[in-house]
């Protein structure tokens, strides 16, 4: 009978202690939540400060030999050609241009031909993404086990709900299209996006952990019809069950199969349930936690609604002139079975175009939600006539109209895949001539942080609509290389395509890249038709531009290259997966006999 009576009061007692612990703070350790969302925090600034440093050291470098090389000729930049350096090269081929594994990076991870999971990050930034993992890992992990069962699921929840929302600060910063640390620290906004995404993906962990871990204390204390009533009454549990379903749909619906295939209905509910997600873990701060973590989150919120607030902004100011609303687009569906679009837009005010941008459409007669980065493939300021047949009569009537002679147009290629892009295609062909005028809106530019006028050699691979990336470093390096204002001496661009159809995306701009002063002098051009339909399709029509049947060795484009580099080489690549993958692998193979560097542009979405 003792033994009964003493039992029933152990039952009682972990019952007494599970309600005490789901309620409140009650077992959590506050500071100790506080110093670990510190050590994150600093251990991030301190990453962040190490990156801009070595972009200064970096940018010096190419500012040096930029100078230095503007009227050199060709053996006179041999000394940059070479690494001064054994460790330089070591580090760019074993941590910054390392994929995971042996080749795979950017070309995407498959478990069938329609179910694709997306691309693994770089060596480096898998090894900072495990870094940041771990620390908040090991944070959850630091608890009192001396402590009774039930004391420590309360501190857990309260470290994992904790850092689940000292990480949203990283998490809306690094998703901004007008993120500072762009321009800081001349890192692509794709890379932003992708530490977004898995830090996004580790909230969702931490949130469900936070979520599970009073789950049970509370069901200990008051069993399952208890929990059902406190759901339902509790405003503080009500927000909070609520946010962290909202995170989990967030996460579910973000797996790349889904996001890349339903890309408008992604966005859209992405946005939305963001929303949810931020009003539901503000109230449930606000009620159950400390004034200093609601304000923190508040903060964070008031970031992420301050850079929309600029998009819309710069979206107006670019879109709306005098006596329109929009922006008029030209849309013209070009010949060939592999189905594209050439976009132009008639912006109203002029802007800085430099290489290597792009800009983010909306076109809501084609897809009221889409909005897609695309590179900037041409840009050019073309006259407008006057609206009457004589001279301005004196000076006021001249500063009136020279604003008005210059009409700046953003030209953009769109191929055709699926969704939007499919849709605007077909809407064009119907038109009359394949052509069609809508209204749309354009905003941007981004990205372009990085100059390749410092380099003697560029080489530029582009696969498929990836040219449009590339023609816009051609024209810029070449109209330099007349003015003197570049060290560039050879420009090699290696483009492959399907079709011959396909050369019309660019014909227009690529008429003119071959009109320019000093072209057969610095370019070359090689292209590759990897199906072409008969002979005459890889016929070359001259010395510099020369064409191929199949895909290019891109080894051997390389060797071939480098062997007679001018300076410093720059290898740059736009296009699939597995040409990125190809490219990466063919410089990092011969990284140590010369001076080069390798970018990639891509959009990994």
């Amino acid at each position: 009978m003792a033994h009964k009576n003493s039992s029933g009061a152990t039952a009682h007692t972990n019952e007494s202690s599970a309600i005490m612990f789901s309620q409140g703070l009650e077992g959590v350790d506050t500071v100790l939540d506080s110093k670990m969302a510190l050590i994150i925090g600093l251990s991030t600034l301190a990453i962040i400060i190490a990156v801009f440093w070595g972009r200064i050291a970096q940018r010096l470098n190419n500012h040096t030999r930029h100078l230095h090389n503007l009227h050199d000729n060709a053996a006179q930049q041999s000394y940059w050609s070479v690494d001064q350096s054994e460790w330089w090269p070591w580090t760019k081929k074993n941590l910054l241009y390392a994929p995971v594994g042996k080749k795979r990076h950017h070309r995407e991870v498959q478990l069938s031909k329609a179910l694709g999971i997306g691309t693994l990050p770089s060596r480096f930034h898998t090894i900072l993404l495990v870094g940041y993992a771990s620390v908040n890992f090991l944070g959850c992990l630091m608890l009192d086990f001396h402590a009774e069962s039930n004391q420590r699921w309360a501190a857990l929840r309260g470290r994992s709900g904790y850092l689940a929302v000292w990480n949203c600060l990283a998490l809306f910063v690094l998703m901004a299209r007008n993120n500072p640390l762009i321009p800081f620290l001349k890192i692509s906004y794709d890379t932003f996006n992708l530490f977004h995404r898995w830090i996004g993906r580790m909230i969702v962990i931490e949130s469900v952990v936070h979520t599970f871990a009073w789950a049970i204390v509370a069901f200990r204390g008051y069993g399952f019809d208890g929990v059902r009533k406190h759901l339902a009454h509790s405003p503080f549990l009500i927000y909070g069950t609520l946010g962290t379903v909202a995170m989990v749909l967030m996460a579910c619906h973000s797996i790349s199969f889904i996001r890349h295939g339903f890309w408008e209905l992604f966005l859209a509910s992405h946005q939305i349930l963001a929303t949810v997600v931020c009003i539901c873990v503000y109230r449930h701060l606000k009620i159950g936690t400390p004034p200093e973590l609601s304000q923190f989150f508040a903060g964070v919120i008031a970031i992420w609604m301050l850079e929309r607030t600029a998009r819309v902004f710069w979206l107006l100011y670019r879109n709306i002139g005098r006596g329109s609303w929009s922006t008029k687009v030209v849309v013209q569906a070009l010949p060939g079975a592999e189905g594209a679009c050439r976009v132009t837009f008639k912006v109203h005010r002029p802007w800085k175009h430099k290489p290597g941008c792009h800009v983010f459409i909306y076109l809501p007669s084609i897809a009221m939600w889409m909005s897609h980065p695309f590179s900037i493939a041409w840009y050019d300021t073309t006259p407008r006539h006057y609206n009457k047949e004589e001279l301005p009569m004196d000076n006021s009537e001249v500063e009136h109209t020279l604003p008005q002679r210059k009409s700046n147009e953003i030209s953009l290629v769109i191929a055709a895949r699926s969704g939007m892009t499919k849709k605007l295609f077909d809407k064009a062909s119907k038109g009359p001539g394949a052509q069609i005028t809508l209204n749309g809106f354009l905003e941007g530019p981004y990205g372009g942080p990085l100059s390749l006028n410092s380099y003697g050699t560029v080489l530029l691979f582009a696969g498929g609509v990836g040219i449009t990336h590339q023609i816009s470093y051609i024209r810029d390096l070449l109209a330099g290389w007349e003015l003197g204002r570049v060290a560039t001496r050879k420009i090699i661009l290696v483009w492959s395509l399907r079709h011959t159809e396909q050369l019309e995306w660019v014909r227009p701009w690529m008429d003119e890249i071959l009109a320019m002063p000093g072209r057969k002098e610095v370019v070359k051009m090689y292209m590759f038709v990897t199906k072409p339909k008969n002979k005459g399709d890889t016929a070359s029509r001259s010395q510099t531009v020369l064409m191929f049947g199949g895909r290019p060795n891109v080894q051997q484009i390389v060797d071939r290259e480098l062997q007679s580099q001018v300076g410093a080489m720059a290898v740059t690549c736009c296009g699939p997966g597995a040409l990125a993958d190809d490219v990466r692998e063919a410089v990092r193979n011969r990284i140590s006999e010369g001076t080069i560097d390798f970018i990639e542009e891509s959009f990994t979405w």
